[in-house]
Order: C-alpha cells, then sequence, then structure tokens
C-alpha cells in the first residue's frame, strides 16, 4: 500500500450484538491485506441503506457496516482484476459475523471482483457509492423474480414492451432504480406511487403516473389509468413492503396485512389476471401471508442460491454492469445525495434511513469520518 495511503487511525461503524452502533477506532494504517483476487479500496464514500440496520432484526450482527462503497484501489491480491489506482465502486456481501475487512462504513475494506466494478471517469463518486445495492435489487425484481428482459444488457425475457409495471414505493432507492431499469427495458408505461411531493421528480424520471399512496381511492385511480391507457396491468413491484413487520422490532398491536403496501397493490392488478396466470407480483421484503409474491435479493450469489435460480445471479450482473457503463443516458441518482462526515451524525443517518425518515434522498458517509 502506498504511504500516501496511510492514516494513524480512522472510524468505523460496528453493529454490536445487542442492535447498537458503536465507533470503533480502527488503525493504524490498515489492518487488511488483500488475498488471491481481493482489492484493497480506499472508501471515499459509503452509501446508507435502510438494510444496515434491519440486517440486524434478520439474524445478522457483530460486524462493521456498510454496503455500497466507491473508492480508489490501493493494493491488489495476486488475481485480481484491479490494480492499485482503479477507480471503483461497488458493494459487499452481509452476513453473520462477517469479517471486518468486508464493511463499507470504514476507510478501507477488501474488495472482492464481483460485485466490484470501475467507475467511469464521468460518473461522480458520490452517485457511485449510491447505485449497486438499489440497483442489483431492482435488477433481480425485473428480470429474474418478474421474468422481463433488457435487450440492451443480453439479458434475455419476456417482452416489457406494450405493457404496464406498478412500481409501489417510487421515491425509495430501490423503488428509483427499479423505474430507470423499467424504463431501459421499454416498459409502455411505469406507474409509481409515493408522497404528491415527490411526484414531479419521478415524472421527470420517466413515471407514466404518479399517485399518493395515502389516498383511499389509490387502487381505484390505478386501474383507471390503466383502463385510460388500454394498458393492462400485470406486474407489479413492491419496492418497501411497508406494513408487513418483517425484520424490523416488534411493535404494539398486530400487523394488519390487508393494509399493507403488497395487499393494496396486487388490487391494482387487472381483472382475472390472477386467475389466468398472468400476474406477476414481486416485493424487496418477503410477504409470508400471501404465495403469490416473490422476494427480490440485492444477490442471488451464493451455493443455495446458484442451485434453486441458476444464471440469476450473472443476469444481475449483466443488468448492473451495463447500467454502469450507461449511467449518463440511462441512471440519475435521486435528486437529493447528502454526506455527513462526522461518525456522529452517520449514527444518525443510519436510524434515520431504517425508520422511513429519507425521502427521495441518498445519505453517504466520507471517509475517513472524523
Amino acid at each position: 500500500m502506498a504511504t500516501s495511503e496511510i492514516l494513524p487511525s480512522y472510524k468505523a461503524l460496528y453493529l454490536s450484538a445487542n442492535s447498537d452502533i458503536a465507533i470503533l477506532e480502527m488503525g493504524p494504517s490498515s489492518p487488511y491485506t488483500p488475498q488471491n483476487s481481493q482489492s484493497l479500496v480506499r472508501v471515499r464514500y459509503s452509501g446508507i441503506n435502510p438494510g444496515d440496520v434491519r440486517h440486524f432484526w434478520m439474524g445478522m450482527n457483530s460486524f462493521v457496516m456498510g454496503y455500497d462503497f466507491s473508492g480508489t484501489v490501493v493494493d491488489s491480491g495476486p488475481s485480481s482484476p484491479f490494480s492499485p489506482g482503479d477507480e471503483v465502486l461497488g458493494m459487499t456481501f452481509p452476513g453473520h459475523q462477517r469479517a471486518m475487512h468486508a464493511g463499507a462504513h470504514q476507510a478501507f475494506l477488501l474488495a472482492d471482483p464481483y460485485m466490484t466494478w470501475r467507475r467511469p471517469a464521468d460518473l461522480e463518486a458520490r452517485w457511485a457509492a449510491s447505485m449497486a445495492t438499489a440497483a442489483q435489487t431492482a435488477a433481480d425484481a425485473l428480470f429474474n423474480c418478474l421474468g422481463f428482459g433488457l435487450e440492451a444488457a443480453g439479458v434475455d425475457g419476456n417482452s416489457a414492451r406494450g405493457q404496464a409495471l406498478l412500481i409501489w414505493g417510487g421515491s425509495s432507492s430501490v423503488g428509483w432504480a427499479a423505474l430507470h431499469l423499467a424504463r431501459a427495458a421499454g416498459f409502455e408505461a411505469v406507474f409509481v406511487t409515493a408522497s404528491p411531493a415527490n411526484h414531479e421528480a419521478l415524472r421527470v424520471a420517466g413515471a407514466a403516473r404518479c399517485f399518493d399512496y395515502h389516498s383511499p381511492a389509490v387502487v381505484h385511480d390505478i386501474r383507471r389509468a390503466a383502463e385510460d391507457l388500454a394498458l393492462p396491468l400485470y406486474a407489479v413491484f413492491d419496492a418497501v413492503g411497508a406494513g408487513l413487520g418483517v425484520f424490523e422490532p416488534p411493535r404494539a398491536g398486530v400487523e394488519d396485512f390487508s393494509r399493507s403496501s403488497p395487499a393494496v397493490a396486487k388490487l391494482c392488478l387487472a381483472d382475472g389476471a390472477l386467475a389466468r396466470g398472468e400476474a406477476r407480483l414481486c416485493c424487496a421484503l418477503p410477504v409470508a401471508q400471501d404465495a403469490d409474491w416473490t422476494f427480490a435479493l440485492f444477490s442471488r450469489k451464493g451455493d443455495m442460491q446458484e442451485t434453486q435460480h441458476p444464471g440469476w445471479w450473472q443476469r444481475q450482473d449483466k443488468v448492473v454492469s451495463w447500467l454502469i457503463d450507461n449511467h449518463e443516458s440511462a441512471w440519475r441518482p435521486l435528486p437529493k445525495i447528502s454526506v455527513v462526515d462526522t461518525a456522529e451524525d452517520a449514527v444518525v443517518a443510519l436510524g434515520d434511513a431504517f425508520d422511513g425518515k429519507l425521502s427521495m434522498e441518498k445519505v453517504l458517509m466520507q471517509h475517513p469520518l472524523r
């Protein structure tokens, strides 16, 4: 590692076994040495996601937090595809008590070649740190679970042309990514739900119609829009899974599934679509109450996933690689990108992301944190 890259110490955010977020002092210098195909990355920005905290409620803890990152390769293993000086973006793989070097919310990490890409010179490092997790999840939803193709990326599947798609939660990071990929796939119309304040930005990004998910008439309005356009709605991606009560702290009372976003979104389908086997439903969280819904994952890499769904992670990789290569025409970041540079502010932002307080906004950490 170049001498100029050595830090006397740096801060890392650590998710403890009791869900507390601890601020660790790391160093001096980086404790990580790349092996085989790994690359040591000096992290410039890491992206905050709801999953940073949610994964505790999925049974994962005791690791340095963070998944999305952008930064510079400063050292590489003998079989790494990257060299010192390469600018990269990517994400790391989650896991209970995963190795400390895998966390993105610190100044250095070890990146594996899978889910790491070279960052084009005209793609800002801030934008790059907000892409991978959302794009991977949206790619799994549209091109694996829902079965559509993206011809430009060499991904086969059902044609989206002449089709309508409903994205519930279009102002979330995953919903925003799904909107961009849906437009690239050629959907005739993409309907989205979001708070009214976010409708204009979603229309600019390519949504055909925007709907207020709080409105008691939202189902009627969506069905009417589909009828007006003569585009029966057969495909739905719920990018938020609101009201399911899964992977979150226990709450007072009993969740009413009939009021959850998957239950309401399903009502928007064209008449008879389910009975005819034409409906395609995917959610960013598991919908245990309704077997008609599939569950989108950020990655299909791994022994079990590759056995159950052969070729799916390669499809995700093709889509995200295409999106990065074509970011100038196919991608724009969420309208608000905020940056925090102190560990204390980062802890607050992690909680805000998990609690759903960030609307049309991505918060990044700038490293090294103060």
